[in-house]
């Protein structure tokens, strides 16, 4: 009776620790095979891989507020390691980006217009940024320019991802601190170009 009460005890305990075993090896498996919260998503579209030595962009009709915004955003995007440089050619009747602002009907800050082509790139290589100042007028000077960078991470080919990354989809890039872009937004334009 005590030898059948004892291996009762031991099958049971044998399952306990077989239950947990695996319970620790699925949690290990999901940390090890799970993508990082961050992985930068791709448009399916970017600039030519010649036209981005310089990327040129030129303002149309665009207040000094955000002339200012987005020349201090192209200059955070080039102190990254992201390949290409931006360069502003006011004389240029064909830039790489049209940059405007106005006070548009939607009810986002800014957005990115394009065309992709049958080969993957810009329609015309350039897109165009339209700053919405009817929700923009009341940003403060730091979240102009971090809507800019958003912006241009979409010039490059860049969607909207989460995490505490410039290509956050709802500006949460506001709020969660430090120096953008982030190595994430500038490992998806490595990864494109």
């Amino acid at each position: 009776m005590i030898n059948s009460r004892r291996m009762k005890e031991s099958l049971v305990m044998r399952m306990l620790l077989a239950s947990v075993g695996s319970v620790i090896l699925t949690l290990a498996l999901l940390v090890v095979i799970a993508p990082p919260a961050g992985a930068y998503e791709l448009m399916g579209g970017k600039y030519d891989d010649g036209s981005i030595d310089p990327i040129s962009y030129r303002f149309f009709s665009v207040n000094s507020a955000y002339e200012t915004a987005f020349k201090d955003a192209e200059a955070a995007w080039d102190a990254t390691s992201a390949p290409g440089y931006f360069q502003e050619q006011s004389w240029s009747w064909d830039p790489e980006i049209n940059v405007i602002d106005g006070s548009y009907q939607y009810e986002w800050p800014a957005a990115m217009w394009y065309t992709i082509t049958g080969d993957g790139t810009w329609d015309g290589n350039e897109v165009q940024i339209d700053f919405n100042t009817r929700v923009m007028d009341d940003y403060t000077a730091y979240e102009k320019k971090l809507t800019a960078e958003h912006e241009i991470g979409h010039a490059y080919g860049l969607a909207h991802e989460t995490g505490c990354v410039i290509m956050h989809g709802a500006e949460y890039y506001f709020t969660c601190g430090g120096t953008f872009p982030k190595s994430d937004d500038v490992n998806g334009v490595d990864a494109i170009y």
